[in-house]
């Protein structure tokens, strides 16, 4: 059946973006309506939004008891997000990332914190409930603590009750079918990974953790020409920090299968490479543009050539 995996795999991958899309969309809607801060709709809502493809594909691995699926997908969805994805909307939007304000850089310390937590993994070549209380804990911790840090965005004009469930109904159907399209993304995926007799870790970490990323490459976009950058920041880094944390979290509570500690260990070294760079970006210069842009696609290359096989060290 392998060749009706490939096709089934990259027809579901586009539903799964525009699913997604339309999905933010409607979250956009939901948090004028109770007025969230910038910041706040950006990591509460739009990260956790960007992230139901992660969300679904890793707990439906990990339901199949494919828990490197599950790493693979998380760690290759937060490398694209810190690397191709924020190059890619600073070269297509032509607008600079500006930082501004402590709750920006205090979200890239959590992603830091958090990125630090599959080097356990590692170590331990499993998952389990343990590890899962823990990231669910650091999930809940570092939504509220960055919501305090927010300030409250001006009063919108009053939502009728009738538009709000509209958009709410629209909301719970747009995620109902990303779930379904999520269990043929993992499915396929596995019949292609025992095909070519590639790690599942390596498949959820180019090929699926490159697709369900398109989402945050749209609201990024879109952010930027606004110029929105705290929901920028906040849907990418929030994003990041949701995948480690909610999502492998909630994967790790229904999952005891080991890890192929091999394949994680070379996905580890981009995703400390790629975080340790957004640090250096919005500590020091407090802005990206399009060489910092440039720098962060040639990452992602050569993260993906070193998946198929190339070697590439990135000094």
């Amino acid at each position: 059946m392998i060749q009706y995996s490939l096709p089934v795999l990259v027809f579901s991958l586009f539903l799964l973006a525009v699913l997604s899309e339309r999905v933010i969309g409607y979250v956009l809607a939901l948090s004028r309506i109770f007025r969230l801060s910038e910041m706040a709709a950006g990591f509460l809502l739009l990260s956790v939004t960007t992230s139901l493809p992660e969300l679904t594909v890793s707990i439906l691995a990990a339901l199949a008891g494919e828990g490197g699926l599950s790493v693979g997908n998380v760690l290759g969805s937060n490398i694209a997000n810190l690397t191709i994805i924020i190059g890619l909307a600073v070269f297509l939007t032509g607008t600079e990332v500006l930082i501004k304000g402590q709750s920006q850089k205090e979200l890239v310390k959590f992603l830091f914190l958090s990125s630090m937590i599959p080097l356990f993994i590692v170590q331990r070549g499993s998952l389990g409930p343990v590890l899962g209380t823990v990231l669910l804990i650091l999930f809940i911790y570092f939504g509220v603590t960055i919501s305090k840090k927010t300030e409250k965005t001006e009063p919108a004009e009053p939502a009728k009750k009738g538009d709000t469930a509209l958009v709410t109904v629209k909301f719970a159907v747009g995620v109902a079918l990303i779930i379904v399209f999520s269990k043929l993304v993992v499915d396929s995926s596995i019949e292609i990974a025992e095909f070519v007799g590639l790690a599942p870790s390596i498949i959820g970490a180019t090929i699926i953790g490159l697709g369900t990323s398109i989402p945050e490459l749209a609201t990024t976009m879109q952010a930027l020409k606004r110029r929105l950058f705290g929901m920028a920041l906040g849907n990418l880094l929030g994003s990041c920090v949701t995948n480690i944390t909610l999502i492998l979290g909630l994967s790790s509570l229904i999952s005891f299968s080991t890890v192929d500690i091999l394949a994680v260990e070379s996905i580890m070294f981009y995703v400390l490479l790629s975080t340790l760079s957004i640090w250096y970006m919005v500590d020091g210069s407090e802005r990206i543009g399009r060489k910092a842009a440039l720098f962060l696609c040639v990452v992602y290359v050569a993260f993906v050539l070193q998946q198929i096989g190339i070697s590439v060290f990135v000094l």
